[in-house]
């Protein structure tokens, strides 16, 4: 009683601890970041901020609708897609007047006319009166909130599906248009010139300060060319995590110990599966020698249930047990020449068999099946003499498999499939001569061995704490272990350069300060150690992330101010002698060409085709700046024009073709740069 009055008498106390713990129940993450003044967003799109309350709403209905098995790096990917999609179109739905009435959607969900996106994603592909049937038995006992779901994603794809459809429809070329496109790559001019590489002249012969790598950045830090997205740079090295000698020694005891219990055991299969590694195959049909000796000739001789081993096999040690003895075909070696034809024309299989019947009476002469496979075979094997390997049963159509099984190895024999008319050879065959129940345990490190690797990379990590240490470091590590670099890597990156599972990588760096070195991340098998080398934001770039990219620029430029002033005046042969060059022709310029044939340069000169273009025949230009280097250039012919054989036809409809396949992207793509998406998923943690 007197813990109940005063339970009373503090009665306030009780309220706030209550109301605080219902609090940390209901309140959703945005809340709680409020609380702990982080932030309460995951991006923004179109100046709309995507609040975390939002965002994990729309996480929720789209984890409904697909399996994701705990892939949770593509359920938010494909929701931030959801999400950028609705908000950049649902407005330009609107404007179009393009809606989706109940009606159509019951008929692209369940009718004859099914969207493309329904028949895709709900139908995978496949299409039948049956199976549109089972699938409104499906939706109609579906609950209701992944029904609504379902509804709401299907009709914005299908709104999405017509106005790609009206952007499609909308983009037109004309005769002119193809005239133009034609004229492009087939219109030809010839060349004389000269051209000095930037590649060709030392960086030592041109002066270049700070000052001007600076005036560089600030006239080009804005080009599209130099606009960075959100990235990090990381340098890693691995501490492997391996078994030793004494693992080893004590999963071989540990099997040794079971062997006595599998002797007697009744149930060979079932207490293999129950003491194998997950994944093994506890009841395996033996064919000779798939075992090592003197294992092999114990499993052909010894009695049946004694059991064998411990032994390794394929990496891993196993102990075994005879469970009977057999003598049955397990598996063929084959080889064949296929004829195709459509099994439903009668002419042309018979025909197809015919031509078959031909090519096994020459094989069976002239021993050549590899020649006639080559010259005849209508298939991937062709190139391989019609060798198909070894395949056991269920592998094969049926007609092929019953034919593989049952004929003589080196007979030829003719079977006919839904394929065509194949010339089929034996040429290989093992028998399984016992069943074998198998634990196999695969040699991992026991938990000392992975303690021991930790205490190892985190000694590393925290003796070298600094991006200078952690290289130096690393070079003396075990006389040298390899420094991985992962540059700009994506906030939504799941792998790097070289680590396949890079996430947890990918995550750290993303909470890292420039120059951190991590704690070591267990990923498959191996400590990873990174170090953060670089650190870009979206936007304009600092000068320290393009320092190298704009002192190389600087430098061509004043490679272009150094030789324009040398090449400015005089004949070809005069302005080659100035810079030690020569004079270089090249016929057959288009405006389509990458860059003037035989110049020695890479880059795309574009500009520089265009001015070639532009001149009077035989007049010499003034030296022109290209991206690989400065060109003279006179042209020695007049343009010489192709001639159409359709007034432009063939080209007009490719160009709309080509401008009608890329016109919902390119219009979208539009739409998110104008909209500047930000994407702060992964960063704002």
């Amino acid at each position: 009683m007197a813990m109940i009055e005063k339970i009373r008498n503090q009665r306030w106390l009780l309220i706030v601890v209550v109301g605080v713990s219902l609090l940390g129940f209901l309140v959703n993450g945005a809340v709680l970041k409020w609380i702990q003044g982080g932030p309460t967003d995951v991006g923004e799109i179109a100046g709309e901020s995507i609040d975390i309350a939002e965002w994990t709403a729309a996480t929720n209905e789209q984890k409904v609708l697909f399996n994701y098995s705990g892939n949770e790096t593509s359920l938010s990917n494909d929701t931030w897609n959801n999400l950028v999609e609705r908000k950049l179109l649902s407005e330009q739905f609107e404007k179009a007047g393009i809606i989706v009435t109940d009606e159509e959607y019951d008929e692209i969900l369940f009718g004859e006319m099914l969207s493309p996106y329904v028949k895709q994603t709900i139908y995978g592909g496949q299409d039948s009166a049956s199976f549109r049937e089972q699938m409104r038995t499906n939706f109609d006992g579906m609950e209701p909130e992944r029904a609504a779901g379902w509804k709401n994603l299907i009709m914005h794809k299908r709104k999405k599906e017509k106005y790609d459809l009206m952007l499609k429809r909308g983009m037109f070329a004309n005769t002119l248009d193809g005239k133009w496109a034609f004229k492009q790559q087939s219109d030809k001019v010839s060349l004389s010139y000269v051209v000095k590489s930037y590649a060709e002249i030392p960086d030592s012969t041109v002066e270049v300060t700070e000052s001007d790598i600076r005036a560089y950045y600030n006239k080009h830090k804005n080009d599209r060319e130099y606009k960075q997205e959100v990235s990090r740079s990381v340098n890693y090295i691995r501490f492997p995590v391996r078994a030793n000698s004494n693992d080893s020694l004590s999963l071989r005891e540990s099997l040794a110990s079971l062997a006595e219990s599998f002797r007697t055991d009744k149930g060979d299969s079932a207490f293999a599966a129950a003491n194998a590694s997950p994944g093994a195959k506890p009841y395996i049909s033996y064919t000779a020698n798939m075992f090592p000796e003197p294992y092999n000739t114990q499993v052909l001789n010894d009695s049946i249930g004694k059991v064998i081993g411990p032994f390794q096999f394929n990496g891993k040690y196993a102990l075994a047990k005879v469970s009977k003895r057999m003598n049955v075909l397990d598996s063929v070696k084959a080889r064949h020449i296929l004829i195709k034809a459509d099994r439903k024309d009668a002419a042309a299989l018979a025909t197809a068999r015919a031509k078959a019947d031909s090519i096994k009476n020459v094989i069976a002469k002239e021993k050549n099946f590899e020649a006639m496979a080559a010259q005849f075979g209508s298939d991937g094997t062709k190139n391989n003499g019609g060798d198909l390997g070894w395949f056991g049963k269920g592998a094969m159509v049926k007609e092929f498999e019953d034919a593989s099984f049952s004929k003589p190895k080196g007979e030829l024999s003719l079977v006919t499939t839904d394929f065509g008319v194949h010339v089929l050879e034996v040429t290989d065959q093992k028998f399984a001569v016992a069943k074998v129940a198998i634990i196999e345990k695969n040699i991992e490190p026991s938990a000392l061995t992975r303690k021991n690797a930790y205490a190892l990379a985190s000694e590393f990590s925290i003796n070298f704490a600094d991006t200078t240490s952690f290289r130096a470091a690393a070079d003396t590590l075990n006389g040298g272990t390899p420094i991985m670099p992962a540059k700009n890597i994506r906030p939504n990156s799941t792998t790097i350069n070289g680590l396949q599972n890079g996430y947890p990588v990918v995550s750290w760096a993303f909470g890292a300060e420039l120059g951190e070195v991590s704690q070591p991340m267990l990923i498959d098998n191996e400590y990873i150690i990174a170090a953060l080398v670089d650190v870009k934001e979206r936007g304009v770039p600092t000068l320290a992330n393009v320092y190298d990219k704009m002192k190389q620029e600087a430098i061509k430029e004043k490679k272009a101010e150094k030789y324009m002033e040398l090449m400015k005046s005089g004949s070809l042969e005069d302005i080659a002698k100035a810079v030690e060059s020569s004079v270089k022709t090249a016929e057959n310029v288009t405006l389509k060409s990458g860059n003037i044939p035989g110049s020695g340069v890479s880059a795309q000169e574009y500009e520089v085709i265009g001015i070639a273009f532009g001149l009077k025949k035989d007049f010499i230009s003034s030296p022109s700046k290209g991206k690989g280097g400065v060109y003279v250039l006179q042209k020695t012919s007049d343009i010489v024009e192709g001639t159409s054989t359709d007034n432009y036809t063939a080209d007009r409809d490719q160009l709309m073709t080509n401008l009608q396949n890329r016109a919902a992207s390119s219009v979208f793509n539009s739409f998110k740069e104008e909209a500047e998406v930000i994407d702060d998923r992964f960063t704002r943690r």
